[in-house]
């Protein structure tokens, strides 16, 4: 049962206000990224145009969600015919490797999903399928790059719960569900860590010997453990977990999924709230979002909401994209010095001193309008059962 069923008609009429406002104001968030992101085709902008598939993987799904899907086309158009490398490869040779190497998986699987909305020949076919599930371990965790030694070593909650995603639109139930039981698993073993005082979620899976990695490298605290604690850190570890959980949970009804969702959400609510102004929480409401789709709470609503409101909106530049993203690689460096506070003095450019790896506007732009939309998507949905329930309830339409 939904708690939406059990809420009092004066809660219910809350609940009503808070969706309208939030839908209202997401919509119009979303519509002007969009304009912009189509404004930013070649040839009057990078969006393909430059040889680098940042510019296209999310913004592909970003425009997917705002109903854009002759643009859509385009995009996946362009990418088969220019940025194929393989079976299920995607890319460059001239990219850095953080983004060919480190993401190769990642990439295909972002805008992956949205060809197999949408069934676009050349991704969405059984051969592509065959070769993206040879990324799957044994234990249901995901490789990001199951080419490259250095990449093997661990398996963590974003590449698999992106592929979760993919499997889920390409109808891989049993796959989709094996990678979910990983998440729960890894939420599991997490769990007297996260009650801690200073609560910590270890992301790094180490297949062989069945353990989190919980001893980070010198000066990589970041690429280890989200905590309780601090502002800037790879808080989506997080929320793309807790929305694969929950869509799967969804669709099989596997009680565990549900309770590893509900788990990372309430380690969510001990994170620091002014974390909300870092970029990285954007999946935060995305996973919460999913999340109250199948509870109904309030609460889950209001953590979207949060994440919508000041992650996304107050963030979102006058021309309607967002920022240059300078993504932390170690804990410390130039990087530590860029706020995001929706004004245009986030910096063009840091010193190169290796602690960070440039993401384009464009690649957030895209990324936002997809977390964004799942949010639009759920909230949506649920003024439709509010209004259901308050016309029961009040036995009269309420307008």
């Amino acid at each position: 049962m939904s708690a939406i069923d059990t809420l009092t008609v004066r809660e219910l009429l809350d609940e009503k206000r808070a969706l309208q406002g939030m839908i209202e104001r997401t919509s119009i968030a979303m519509t002007r990224g969009a304009d912009w992101l189509i404004s930013e085709f070649a040839p009057a902008g990078p969006i393909m145009r430059e040889r680098d598939l940042s510019y296209c993987h999310k913004v592909t799904w970003g425009l997917y969600e705002d109903g854009r899907l002759d643009a859509v086309e385009r995009l996946l158009d362009w990418i088969a015919a220019n940025a194929t490398m393989g079976v299920g490869r995607y890319g460059f040779p001239e990219e850095p490797p953080f983004n060919n190497q480190m993401q190769l998986l990642y990439r295909f699987v972002t805008f992956g999903k949205v060809a197999e909305r949408v069934r676009h020949p050349a991704f969405a076919n059984d051969q592509t399928r065959e070769e993206i599930l040879t990324y799957q371990h044994a234990c249901g965790g995901v490789y990001g790059n199951k080419d490259k030694a250095e990449y093997m070593g661990s398996l963590n909650p974003l590449f698999t719960s992106f592929f979760t995603e993919w499997a889920l639109a390409a109808g891989l139930v049993e796959p989709a569900t094996r990678s979910s039981d990983f998440l729960a698993m890894m939420v599991d073993l997490n769990l007297h860590h996260m009650q801690a005082e200073t609560g910590r979620f270890y992301f790094g899976y180490d297949p062989e010997r069945e353990a989190l990695i919980t001893e980070p490298a010198p000066g990589e605290e970041i690429n280890c453990f989200v905590d309780t604690v601090k502002t800037k850190q790879h808080f989506y570890y997080i929320g793309t977990a807790m929305a694969a959980l929950a869509d799967t949970y969804a669709l099989t009804g596997e009680a565990t999924h549900l309770e590893a969702a509900l788990r990372l959400a309430e380690f969510e609510e001990r994170l620091n709230p002014v974390g909300l102004r870092w970029p990285s929480y954007c999946k935060i409401g995305w996973g919460a979002a999913e999340l109250y789709a199948v509870t109904g709470s309030p609460a889950h609503r209001q953590m979207a909401a949060d994440v919508s409101d000041i992650t996304f909106i107050r963030t979102q530049m006058p021309y309607g994209g967002w920022a240059d993203f300078f993504y932390p690689l170690q804990d410390e460096g130039a990087w530590r010095s860029v706020d995001y506070d929706g004004t245009m003095h986030v910096p063009t450019a840091l010193p190169d001193d290796g602690s960070w790896a440039w993401l384009a506007g464009h690649e957030a732009a895209g990324e936002f309008l997809g977390e964004m939309g799942r949010t639009l998507h759920v909230f949506k949905a649920a003024l439709g059962q509010v209004d259901a329930r308050l016309r029961t309830l009040m036995q009269y339409d309420i307008p």
